[in-house]
């Protein structure tokens, strides 16, 4: 608890989080023994750097500010994809839900970030959607 407290303190005071980026729009991922997945945040770049070696090696550092984090965290929500706060090279994750993340952020949030926010964006396309007509 220690860990998410000091977390949330560093990155209230800055209103940003810090990720790796495989490519644009691409951030690392991992998972628990169950197969449950989460993209990391870090509170620093500094620790962010320090993570980006191993299977993370060559991701580039990025940050995001909290209009943005807001909008992504319910797009992961709605991927069943949650936060791993900080982790270390030891595999140990504190995990945050999506959800209950994003409510903690939205009114810390500037709502600069202006990409529509869509409720509609669930629509099944169904396979083949991107094969030519024909």
């Amino acid at each position: 608890m220690e860990k998410l407290e000091s977390f949330l303190n560093a990155i209230l005071e800055t209103r940003k989080v810090w990720l790796l980026e495989a490519k644009e729009g691409f951030f690392a991922m991992l998972e628990d023994n169950d197969g449950e997945p989460y993209i990391p945040l870090w509170e620093s770049e500094e620790l962010a750097e320090k993570a980006a070696q191993g299977e993370w090696e060559g991701y580039t550092v990025t940050d995001m500010g909290f209009s943005e984090l807001e909008h992504w965290l319910k797009e992961l929500a709605s991927d069943d994809i949650d936060i791993a706060v900080s982790p270390s090279g030891d595999g140990e994750i504190t995990a945050i839900p999506s959800q209950k993340f994003r409510t903690w952020v939205k009114p810390y949030s500037d709502h600069s970030y202006k990409e529509e926010d869509n409720d509609e964006d669930d629509f099944d396309y169904g396979e083949g959607w991107a094969q030519p007509w024909g």
